[in-house]
């Protein structure tokens, strides 16, 4: 999956994980639902702006919004196997990673 289409994605998690519609992130953003669907389907590619402009309406820091770019990356050059989960968790939002931690929790407690 390409940076763009991952992207879209991320935003559409989100955007989903919060309740918003397209609709309602279109209204915020001035833009057509349409645009915004194009967006996350990675048919519309994003200039930096325009995601940081998608980060402030989702009131979520821009690192979540890039967070694949910046995952991969570091991914690549993470060296033990506790910074390659740390680095992969931090692709969710964070109610997902409390989730995630508390598998990972009920997991460790089972293999002790």
């Amino acid at each position: 999956m390409n940076t763009i289409m991952k992207t879209g994605q991320r935003i559409r998690e989100i955007r989903k994980a919060q309740g918003i519609t397209q609709n309602q992130l279109a209204e915020k953003l001035h833009v057509s639902p349409s645009f915004i669907s194009r967006i996350e389907n990675g048919s519309s590619s994003l200039t930096v702006d325009f995601s940081c402009e998608i980060a402030d309406a989702l009131h979520v820091v821009r690192q979540e919004i890039f967070c694949d770019l910046l995952i991969n990356y570091q991914t690549e050059k993470a060296d033990s196997i506790s910074q390659k989960i740390e680095l992969n968790i931090k692709k969710f939002p964070t109610q997902k990673q409390d989730e995630i931690l508390a598998v990972i929790e009920f997991l460790a407690s089972r293999l002790s």
